[in-house]
């Protein structure tokens, strides 16, 4: 598979953060719209031809990667406090220490915090009688990313670009067309008041983070840990609530699928053969046994620094 990095210019907040087994969702509606049902099934059935999606990273960051702890007796305990709260590397950076990675080594100021981490927003559940909100147990609370709503840091990259990658034998211009589609739809929650928008600002075949040599990988995305093919891994695990979209609610099934345990981009992990990381999962909706998600990892390799001393 050829590996591809979109660059898309957010022109609307986001209502849904771009995690990528929603992002991959999202595009298999898209794909049923342009081309019908037929060929989403025929995409589906077939694990093997599926692109395998990252998440959506600042312009020109990358996932911190998790690695066996380090004594750095030298380092002041503020140095380690910023340091566990920056989960973000400058991609500069990472292409510099791919095969000797040590996070001690690099500059505090090459890493940053994902501004954009989903945002927890309370919101007033409506009386559908017409008596205004619910007294008790009025609130539910749903995740937003807010990257668009930042202001540009000073050296850093306009907070409207974000950084997708693509692995997939169709060719960048499918990947781009199909992009380009779901941005002029409308990705996520709120996509039919204006939010989710986006451009395809440029796409390309990438090569440089490919071209690391190392014993380990790791992962852009969330998805599910096989340990067939991905050992001594190093990860953390997160929720994913999956909702089956308008499409299928509005046919009279539950919107909402099953939730899983995913890792999060940054898991590390040695590869063990040729298969795929990660897989598609099954039985995750409780009316529709075709629906599915998409597990898979998009990784990139790299090598760590020799341990001087461990926890």
């Amino acid at each position: 598979m050829t590996l591809y990095r979109l660059t898309l210019r957010l022109t609307a907040p986001l209502g849904t953060p771009l995690a990528s087994p929603t992002v991959f969702g999202q595009l298999c509606w898209v794909k049923h719209e342009a081309e019908g049902e037929a060929a989403l099934e025929d995409w589906l059935a077939q694990p093997q031809r599926l692109w395998r999606v990252s998440d959506g990273f600042p312009h020109d960051f990358l996932p911190k990667p998790l690695c066996r702890p380090r004594v750095q007796t030298a380092a002041p305990p503020e140095d380690h406090k910023k340091r566990k709260k920056r989960t973000l590397v400058r991609r500069k950076t990472w292409l510099a220490h791919q095969g000797h990675w040590n996070e001690y080594a690099v500059a505090t100021d090459d890493f940053r915090k994902d501004a954009a981490l989903p945002r927890r927003t309370a919101h007033n559940v409506i009386d559908r009688q017409g008596r205004g909100t619910l007294d008790k147990g009025g609130l539910f609370f749903l995740e937003e990313d807010w990257r668009f709503a930042l202001e540009k840091e000073k050296g850093e990259a306009s907070p409207d670009l974000v950084d997708i990658y693509v692995e997939t034998d169709d060719g960048g211009e499918a990947v781009k067309g199909l992009f380009a589609r779901l941005g002029a739809a409308g990705y996520g929650r709120d996509a039919s008041t204006g939010r989710g928008r986006w451009v395809v600002e440029s796409i390309e075949e990438e090569k440089d983070l490919l071209k690391g040599q190392g014993d380990r990988r790791m992962s852009l995305s969330r998805g599910v840990l096989t340990p067939e093919t991905m050992r001594d891994a190093l990860w953390k695990l997160e929720p994913h609530f999956g909702r089956a979209g308008p499409q299928i609610a509005l046919c009279g099934y539950s919107p909402f699928k099953k939730p899983v345990l995913l890792t999060r981009p940054g898991t590390s992990f040695r590869p063990e053969g040729s298969g795929p990381c990660g897989r598609w999962l099954t039985g995750i909706h409780p009316e529709r046994p075709e629906i599915g998600l998409n597990g898979f990892h998009v990784t990139i390799p790299f090598a760590e620094a020799p341990l001087e001393a461990t926890i």
